[in-house]
């Protein structure tokens, strides 16, 4: 099928949009910042935050949620840090390889919709490159229910369900933000055990010492997943006063806690000897 395509050279990103926006804001992060890629699509329109994420993974899930097919040479692959808001493909396109030529490739029967993009450097390789293909040409991605941190927040105030609160604090933990902190302390307390073993993870990922005293009041949890989670934070997180914390917990009454201390023993041990 005869396609039609346009080579667009990036510009910079003010002047692709429209005059009632404002500059897109692009963030500066350390190679070692946490990474987020949270994503939606509505009505052709994306909104997305994106923090210190490879490009190629940027684009792949860009193509499973628009259904179009990327093409990038392998080793083009830079992080990438850019926030959009209700956009369309091509400029979300252009903002994420805004270091990078595109070339646009549309279908011939509907010029609106974009079935290719070939995304390539500025300057030649020095060595012939190997190409890779990301997407499949379908959707095969929908929407989260929630798509920001503050959407995220929302959720768990508003005490919704299990798996809403589980994406909700998963999203958190990406961000390690002073609110997202609090929220995942305060969860640590959920009703639910899922809520309180994703929290504890979550704390424990962000290495916050301030969770350390309510994380091994979950030592006692009657759950014994949450025990688990506690067990391996507290690891994390603790110091020789955690270590008789962990002892009592040889004897748990479930074995995969009692096995998960022991290790957690040995792990903090040796980081004190250190």
């Amino acid at each position: 099928m005869a396609v039609i395509f346009t080579l667009v050279e990036i510009l910079p990103a003010q002047r692709l949009r429209s005059p009632d926006r404002t500059s897109p804001k692009r963030i500066s992060q350390p190679a070692s910042a946490p990474e987020i890629l949270v994503m939606r699509v509505d009505e052709g329109r994306i909104t997305a935050d994106i923090v210190n994420s490879q490009l190629q993974k940027v684009l792949r899930e860009l193509a499973e949620r628009t259904g179009i097919i990327f093409e990038v040479r392998t080793e083009d692959n830079p992080r990438v840090s850019v926030h959009l808001y209700d956009v369309s493909f091509q400029e979300a396109i252009q903002r994420i390889a805004s270091n990078s030529n595109s070339i646009f490739f549309y279908d011939s029967e509907k010029p609106e919709r974009i079935e290719l993009v070939r995304v390539f450097p500025r300057t030649e390789a020095a060595k012939q490159p190997g190409i890779i293909y990301l997407g499949s040409g379908v959707v095969t991605k929908g929407n989260d229910d929630i798509a920001t941190p503050a959407e995220a927040l929302k959720v768990l105030e508003e005490g919704a369900s299990v798996k809403a609160r589980e994406r909700a604090i998963e999203i958190l933990s990406q961000t390690g933000s002073e609110e997202a902190v609090v929220a995942l302390m305060k969860s640590v307390s959920d009703e639910q055990p899922e809520i309180r073993m994703a929290a504890i993870e979550g704390l424990a990922s962000l290495g916050e010492l301030e969770a350390l005293p309510g994380i091994v009041e979950c030592l006692k949890d009657r759950h014994s997943g949450v025990r688990q989670s506690a067990v391996t934070a507290v690891a994390l997180l603790g110091d020789e006063n955690n270590l008789n914390d962990l002892k009592a917990l040889r004897a748990d009454r479930d074995p995969g806690v009692a096995a998960a201390a022991e290790t957690a023993i040995q792990k903090l041990s040796a980081s004190i000897e250190r």
